[in-house]
């Protein structure tokens, strides 16, 4: 422990006794009644601050909940009591995910009421990255399985998305559509592949309104065929490949749309050779990504079990 560390904690410690004696006078008019609230909330920042400074995690989240509290309860100032839940948790996420994700719900409840609503959107986002490393580290430690942390950071980033869509901050909704689309199709068992592939159709629509980010079109138009052929579903697929032809006309020549193209011959074939081969050379021009490579594992055991193919699980699959 630093010399620094534990001056700080002593100066915390005496910030937080500092709040509590002034809690307990007696006061007999509203106006100094509310002022002793308001010397009360200050000294519990002004606890926390030391805290947070001396590395004291657990204990300046602690005082910042105290100070909250009387934002929200006794001088009813929700954007003091919102900051200093945020604050909280941003303490809390060092140490203690569980309590972090509290602060921040609370937080996000009074943001919503006050109308802003994009701070509670970053709030919410937020704890859905808590949520999906704490799936990610679940699944690491059990092997997958129902996995409530991913189900709780899909419906976060879901809740993120709505609330960016409000203040019409579009780019930052898609980013969070994304991650409800990746986490559904390749996260969750058993997967919610059309789903993904509805949100991923979406997605590529919207791309299409904007010249900025029309060209960004054609990699949720593959992922969204790849999500139905994952799904087992190439007529899915190819009825999506007709309409995202239609929709960009780029498609068909790009390298995304013969990709697809191409997958969704080989499914129709029965051929993982095939389907291995097309992968082999867009990954030599385009890097296939962890979750790409996830579906089209899935679209090569289905093709090798409907030909009847062997395969003794995903370690015998070479996509390449």
């Amino acid at each position: 422990m630093s010399a620094l560390s534990q001056a700080q904690r002593t100066k915390g410690d005496a910030y937080l006794q500092e709040g509590k004696s002034t809690l307990k006078k007696s006061t007999w008019f509203a106006s100094s009644t509310e002022q002793k609230y308001e010397d009360a909330a200050e000294s519990f920042t002004k606890a926390a601050n030391a805290y947070k400074v001396g590395g004291w995690n657990d204990e300046a989240g602690a005082a910042y909940q105290r100070a909250a509290e009387l934002y929200r309860d006794k001088l009813k100032s929700l954007n003091e009591a919102s900051k200093c839940l945020s604050d909280a948790g941003e303490c809390f996420k060092k140490s203690n995910p569980t309590e972090a994700v509290a602060c921040y719900r609370s937080a996000v409840t009074l943001l919503c009421d006050a109308g802003r609503l994009n701070q509670a959107a970053k709030l919410s986002k937020e704890i859905a990255e808590i949520f999906e490393n704490d799936g990610a580290a679940e699944e690491d430690g059990n092997g997958g399985g129902g996995n409530p942390a991913i189900v709780a950071a899909i419906a976060s980033y879901q809740q993120a998305a709505e609330l960016f869509e409000m203040e019409k901050a579009n780019s930052q909704a898609s980013s969070c559509l994304q991650k409800v689309a990746e986490l559904s199709s390749g996260a969750l068992d058993p997967p919610e592949l059309l789903r993904a592939a509805e949100i991923y159709e979406s997605l590529g629509r919207q791309c299409l309104e904007s010249n900025l980010l029309k060209y960004n079109a054609k990699t949720h138009f593959l992922n969204g065929i790849l999500c139905h052929l994952a799904n087992g579903d190439s007529i899915g697929a190819s009825q999506a490949l007709t309409r995202f032809d239609s929709l960009d006309y780029t498609f068909a020549d790009a390298r995304e749309g013969k990709f697809a193209k191409q997958l969704v011959e080989c499914v129709e074939a029965f051929d993982p050779e095939g389907l291995a081969t097309a992968c082999f050379e867009y990954d030599r021009i385009s890097k296939l990504d962890p979750w790409k490579t996830s579906m089209l594992l899935k679209v090569k055991r289905s093709i090798e079990g409907s030909a009847g193919v062997g395969g003794d699980g995903e370690d015998d699959i070479d996509l390449t």
